[in-house]
């Protein structure tokens, strides 16, 4: 979700929002809504003993039902790092959005003409 959410969003977001502040704002605020519930989805899946893309789960073997519940810290670590590269990227093509549109502006502004 977030890696598509970045690809989609992240960019057009710097470029339309004249703010560069409230357009990092406006991402890093959906970015963290649809992270959580990538998350919620993900960790849901794997006690139900559902499966991810390839037949694999995300944070090892499906729980047994026994508390407390084994799992790979590795796993956990590796998501959060996979997602915190996802959200600097994002923010980074946010930034590039922002200043392409900035570029853009001061070019078109010199090809006025001031005829007075």
């Amino acid at each position: 979700m977030n890696l598509f959410f970045t690809i989609l969003a992240a960019f057009p977001l710097g470029f339309l929002v004249t703010r560069r502040q409230a357009a990092l704002l406006a991402y890093l605020i959906v970015g963290s809504f649809l992270f959580s519930l990538q998350s919620l989805n993900l960790l849901l899946s794997w006690m139900s003993g559902g499966s991810g893309l390839g037949g694999s789960s995300g944070f090892g073997d499906t729980p047994s039902g026994q508390f407390p519940i084994d799992y790979s810290g590795g796993e956990v670590i590796a998501y959060g790092l996979v997602n915190a590269i996802i959200i600097l990227v994002g923010v980074g093509l946010v930034l590039l959005g922002s200043r392409v549109r900035a570029r853009r502006a001061a070019h078109q502004a010199r090809d006025i003409v001031d005829v007075h």
